[in-house]
């Protein structure tokens, strides 16, 4: 049988959770690695189970995601998907998901399966609030379809797109960097990335990550700084959405560069053993207040809310 090593990597993602709280960013790096094999601890295993349930908003964001990734798959072969048909399959995975969560046979060992934060520990998602992620995904997708960047993109060839599976990780000074870009292509000499956000604008946040897509496509296809555009499009704001271009310039790669060093310098701060990656969860403070009441964890680390 295969052996897996929890081997220390960066993300976004990552430094965010790291940000927020260490106990959440060990349970969910450290604390849960090997709970889906059968044998291992029972607590390990817990651990794991809750790092795989879902927020109803990053949730919902993640099926628009998901129909713009079928429907960019279906036209790269050839096929048009209407709206209309990208919506029924957008409420149809919507609806599947409702009910497969209050089922509750979700046990964190499939893949498919599926179980919301909010009916793990017994939060109400009313009806009026449940159609609303509804209307609020449709209006996203309902955006990017009749966007002008998704006609840039039928009208651009499909030998110039650069596939998702392209954009899996990189080497940063022996670490890895792993990433996720919602889509890119070629346009001439340049490459322009492009990112889908379902919630609300976050400026600075949100440049750093596309400094990120920008410094991955530079380190992994050497492609010069000047040469790389981003443009987030924001999905759910309005009627059409707004989109905000990022141009990069070398100087910002390496603003990115000392960024990510420093943060993979203190996230490896809080390890017992740097070489093997081994964490203890004890060296992780927790940071008790206004995210305990949303984070899939305070089953195994406040005693308050029980088991």
């Amino acid at each position: 049988m295969m052996v897996f090593k929890n081997e220390f990597s960066w993300s976004k993602s990552r430094e965010g959770l790291f940000k927020e709280c260490k106990r959440k960013y060990f349970f969910n790096h450290y604390g849960s690695w090997g709970g889906w094999i059968a044998s291992e601890d029972d607590r390990v295993k817990r651990i794991y189970y809750l790092k795989k349930l879902n927020g109803k908003e990053v949730w919902a964001g993640s099926q628009v995601h998901g129909v713009i990734e079928f429907i960019l798959k279906r036209f790269r072969i050839g096929e048009e998907v209407g709206l209309s048909y990208a919506l029924s399959i957008l409420r149809k995975r919507m609806e599947s998901d409702f009910a497969m969560s209050k089922l509750g046979g979700y046990t964190g060992f499939v893949s498919k399966a599926h179980r919301f934060f909010e009916d793990e520990y017994d939060i109400e998602i009313s009806e009026e609030t449940k159609e609303g992620l509804f209307k609020k995904a449709e209006l996203c997708l309902r955006n990017f379809y009749n966007s002008d960047i998704f006609m840039e993109i039928r009208r651009t060839s499909v030998e110039d797109w650069i596939t998702l599976e392209d954009f899996l990780s990189f080497d940063f000074e022996g670490n890895k960097v792993y990433l996720s870009i919602d889509f890119a292509m070629k346009v001439g000499d340049r490459v322009v990335l492009y990112d889908w956000k379902t919630g609300g604008e976050r400026k600075a946040d949100y440049e750093l990550q596309l400094g990120l897509y920008a410094l991955y496509v530079a380190e992994k296809f050497g492609i010069p700084a000047d040469k790389i555009t981003a443009k987030m499009f924001y999905l759910a704001l309005g009627e059409g959405g707004k989109v905000d271009s990022f141009e990069v310039d070398s100087e910002r790669l390496e603003e990115i560069r000392t960024y990510v060093r420093e943060s993979v310098l203190e996230m490896k701060k809080l390890l017992r053993d740097v070489s093997e990656n081994e964490a203890v969860e004890e060296d992780f403070e927790k940071s008790e207040g206004y995210w305990c009441s949303r984070c899939s964890f305070r089953k195994v680390c406040l005693e308050s809310w029980g088991s």
